[in-house]
């Protein structure tokens, strides 16, 4: 009895391993979807002048910024969406004062960034890499499924 109390205990264990991994691949696949659209719709968003308020080495979380847009105010540390982390880094420095050409997304003024578009190369890698943990999730909670079925129909004959 104890013996297959492990085994149902290992078998459980595994699935939740494989369902994590499905479901972490999930979120990265929608996460990395989102962030490419984002970066793609940065390039046609509309530009605005903005002023640098903080450098990266200050001793603030990041390089922040202002900007208005239709005659609101807006500050934000945001230099790029994720993907274009992967694409070749402005090579200015920013010091305060500053004025930066802001990309403001019309539909959500409140996000913008300093470097518009996204690394194509990237998104593929991410993307592909999501799909391989969806499909070595789904197939090992597959895999330890029959497993389990078959180790019990074994022990039951």
């Amino acid at each position: 009895m104890e013996d297959l109390q492990r085994k149902r205990l290992d078998v459980t264990v595994v699935l939740i391993v494989f369902i994590a991994l499905a479901i972490g691949g999930m979120a990265a696949a929608g996460f990395f979807v989102r962030d490419y659209a984002m970066a793609r719709g940065s390039a046609s968003w509309p530009e605005v002048t903005g002023v640098i308020l903080s450098r990266l080495d200050s001793g603030a979380p990041g390089l922040r910024y202002a900007y208005s847009y239709e005659g609101r105010s807006y500050e934000s540390n945001r230099r790029r969406v994720f993907t274009a982390r992967f694409m070749k880094p402005q090579t200015r420095v920013l010091a305060p004062g500053d004025s930066v050409t802001v990309y403001v997304n019309p539909k959500k003024p409140d996000f913008s960034v300093l470097q518009p578009g996204g690394a194509g190369a990237a998104f593929v890698f991410f993307s592909i890499l999501s799909g391989l943990c969806v499909f070595f999730g789904v197939g090992g909670v597959v895999w330890a499924l029959s497993e389990a079925a078959a180790e019990e129909r074994a022990q039951a004959a």
